[in-house]
């Protein structure tokens, strides 16, 4: 039982430590220029950018004909609890007056609650996503219309904690009773290889009011190198009055699932393969409009990541329905029962599947001047899959061209996981060759203290 608790943990936590950092679903993570809009991008996305977003848009006039990418990457991490204001003042320790070193800050009773008011009701969520794209090709032509190919990385996460995880640890257990509800906890993680392939048709003139039209979609294999995901998860302890003292009660009802590899379950079982070893396959796919509403106006609407990986490889799960009691809290035996319920039985079930992290999107950009354009965006996620989220999400965003090779960008958003975000970025576009960086939260350098995300993505472009 403690083997099989120490992979599922180590399994989820490998998962985290290869995100360097949420996201709705898609894949404008790996683009520069996207993220510097603040991804305000259903409509603006062009070329290699439209893959996985927007697949009507590739036959869209831009720079080149005919484009390349390798490598463009990008990161984004953060909480919708903690900032780093708090982590500071309260996790990295204060100087001793006397010796001058470094030593644990003492939490008096404001500051544990000021801590425990930072979870927004009462629960607190973690999330991360990491994309890189190894390669990315696309080519338009005004009679055929676009279609680009791409081969990506993406390892994601979504991690909800109640609040009385971290009330347990800074208060313990009342000797007047206490209680620790830890139900809404969720934990959603994965590393998925994605091949894809999209089209757009050519720009149509179908009806009189609109001066063309643009249909695309999009069909993507994915490989799954691994997965951790809660399907249920309720449960409180509780210590009691007992006639002889210190009784623990325990309450648990959780099901999990996870897959991986076997070069994750186990390094000895590795074969070179070029294409990977993955744990499960499955197929996506993604389908677009975009209509030009006027000479400088553009709208489109998408939904994107329709499909599901079906996991064969390494497949257990963890189950618990039970209640447990703990009298003598040195007993071996009650300390194994009490991680048993908390853990669950481990066994092995065979093939299931997982749905994609599918999104709606809808989005118009107006392009004022060859210096000057403006996009506005609506993203709802349709599940909480690893980077994905069902609240809404509004985004802006503005490129400026000062200097025709120099556009700079900038934009907002609200709702999704992040809340607000301030997005911030800056190319260089010459003739056959783009250099661009984004951040999609500007607010790590301007407000550091209480900046609760951390983001960046560097991107390069061959145009032909």
């Amino acid at each position: 039982m403690r083997i099989k608790f120490t992979y599922s943990i180590t399994l989820l936590l490998l998962l985290m430590a290869i995100v360097p950092y949420r996201m709705e679903a898609g894949n404008d993570r790996t683009s520069a220029r996207l993220v510097g809009l603040a991804r305000a991008n259903t409509a603006v996305a062009r070329g290699i950018d439209a893959v996985g977003v927007n697949p009507a848009l590739l036959s869209l006039p831009h720079t080149s004909k005919f484009e390349v990418s390798v490598l463009p990457a990008g990161v984004l991490l953060g909480s919708n609890f903690m900032d780093y204001s708090m982590y500071n003042t309260y996790f990295t320790g204060v100087n001793d007056p006397v010796t001058g070193e470094r030593v644990a800050k003492h939490l008096s009773p404001q500051d544990k609650q000021d801590i425990l008011d930072s979870f927004p009701g009462n629960h607190g969520t973690i999330q991360g996503d990491a994309q890189i794209l190894w390669f990315g090709v696309s080519f338009r032509a005004p009679r055929f219309g676009g279609i680009a190919l791409t081969v990506s990385d993406r390892v994601a996460m979504n991690l909800t904690l109640p609040g009385d995880y971290l009330k347990m640890l800074l208060e313990g257990f009342s000797e007047f009773g206490s209680t620790y509800d830890f139900s809404g906890t969720d934990a959603q993680s994965w590393w998925t290889r994605q091949f894809a392939i999209a089209y757009a048709s050519p720009r149509l003139r179908l009806v009189e009011f609109l001066p063309w039209i643009s249909f695309g979609g999009g069909i993507k294999y994915l490989q799954g190198y691994a997965y951790f995901g809660t399907e249920a998860y309720d449960g409180y302890i509780s210590n009691l009055d007992y006639e002889n003292g210190f009784l623990l009660r325990g309450e648990m009802n959780m099901v999990t699932r996870r897959a991986s590899a076997n070069f994750i379950y186990d390094p000895d079982m590795y074969e070179f393969n070029p294409v990977g070893q993955p744990a499960g396959t499955g197929w996506g796919v993604d389908l677009g409009i975009a209509a030009g509403i006027s000479n400088n106006i553009v709208a489109g609407i998408s939904i994107t990541d329709i499909g599901s990986i079906r996991w064969k490889e390494n497949t257990y799960g963890s189950s618990a329905d039970l209640v447990v009691e703990v009298d003598d809290i040195v007993s071996s035996a009650q300390q194994d029962s009490l991680l048993d319920a908390y853990t669950g039985k481990d066994e092995a079930i065979g093939s299931f599947s997982t749905a994609l992290p599918s999104a709606i999107r809808t989005g118009v950009t107006v392009q004022f001047s060859p210096e000057l354009l403006v996009a506005a965006d609506y993203t709802q996620g349709l599940n909480k899959m690893p980077a994905n989220s069902t609240t809404p999400r509004f985004a802006i965003g503005v490129e400026w061209r000062p200097v025709n090779f120099l556009p700079v960008r900038t934009g907002m958003a609200a709702g999704g996981f992040n809340g607000f975000t301030w997005a911030l970025g800056f190319g260089f576009n010459f003739s056959f060759f783009d250099l661009e960086i984004a951040t999609e939260n500007i607010g790590l350098l301007l407000y550091q203290n209480k900046s609760k995300h951390a983001s960046v993505t560097v991107g390069t472009k061959f145009r032909f």
